[in-house]
């Protein structure tokens, strides 16, 4: 491993993972998974972890007993927790380049200030069956609404292997357009199998709801509906030849309709747009968006 450059609050370098950890156990399943992805895609990885003492930095029996600063405490944890995590990604990926930060802040505000320039952030989430408790306040949400870069979201139970099988949410918006340029990527990196998908609820032909599959308006609606897709597939599929793009027309909301075929297809991530045809200007993060990190069930990578 090269030697790990240690500072506290410069931007991660251009085109570099940045891992963000916390202390938990949920740090291995991540730092693994950053790590891996930065091998992948040839990029530095950079390890960073929020410094937040939440409280008085000089506590009043610190400064009359002469103990140790909270302050000097925190920074030495801080960085005895990422030279351990910089000499397991050294050690998993020998000769990739590793840099760590130790910025002092909120947690969230931190990583999104550090993700200037990354090319990827990775973030940790409650394991699979704890998903849905995510709440807005808590460090991966709000990283995923700011970030200025894509984020993906790791639960902690991840088991860490090279991807087979990725899906990517599509509904023929420019963000979801670029949402497929990510997973293709992705996809070509690792030699994972490619699923597009789009769906649709709703749907009301000749002042008549589409209800009844293999009728001329059901067949019209997932007609439309593929080919709304493939605007937005079909360039990316162009620029990697080799990539076989299956696209899938779903009847059900976006998120059950994702989650329904990562399920079927075991994939191990699902890529999704911020935010897409219904979000509205301001928007950070979208409602489907959500629903997916909060029920997918698996990693989830959001693009921009």
């Amino acid at each position: 491993m090269e030697d790990t450059v240690v500072t506290s609050s410069v931007p991660a370098p251009s085109g570099a993972v940045l891992a963000a950890l916390d202390g938990s156990p949920a740090d291995g399943p991540l730092l693994d998974w950053a790590a891996d992805e930065a091998a992948r895609l040839g990029a530095p990885l950079r390890l960073v972890t929020a410094v937040d003492p939440g409280i008085q930095l000089t506590p009043y029996d610190a400064i009359v007993t002469g103990a140790p600063n909270l302050s000097d405490q925190l920074e030495t944890d801080a960085q005895r927790l990422l030279e351990a995590a910089a000499e397991r990604a050294g050690a998993r990926h020998p000769g990739l380049h590793v840099a760590t930060s130790a910025p002092w802040g909120p947690a969230a505000a931190s990583i999104v200030r550090m993700a200037e320039g990354a090319r990827l952030v990775v973030v940790g989430a409650p394991a699979r069956a704890l998903l849905e408790r995510i709440l807005l306040g808590s460090v991966a949400l709000p990283v995923v609404a700011h970030a200025p870069c894509p984020v993906a979201v790791i639960p902690a139970d991840t088991e860490v292997m090279p991807p087979r099988s990725i899906v990517v949410g599509v509904d023929g918006s420019e963000r979801s357009g670029r949402a497929v340029a990510l997973a293709a990527q992705m996809a070509a990196a690792s030699g994972a199998a490619l699923t597009a998908v789009i769906a649709w609820h709703l749907e009301v032909v000749d002042g008549v709801v589409v209800t009844e599959p293999g009728t001329p308006r059901w067949d019209a609606v997932e007609q439309r509906y593929a080919s709304r897709a493939h605007q937005v597939v079909d360039p990316v599929a162009a620029s990697h030849p080799d990539l076989a793009i299956d696209v899938r027309v779903v009847h059900a909301t976006a998120p059950v309709a994702l989650h329904d075929v990562a399920e079927e297809l075991d994939a191990d991530r699902v890529v999704v747009g911020s935010r897409g045809v219904g979000g509205f200007r301001g928007l950070l993060l979208g409602s489907v968006s959500r629903r997916v990190i909060e029920q997918a069930g698996r990693v989830v990578v959001v693009s921009r």
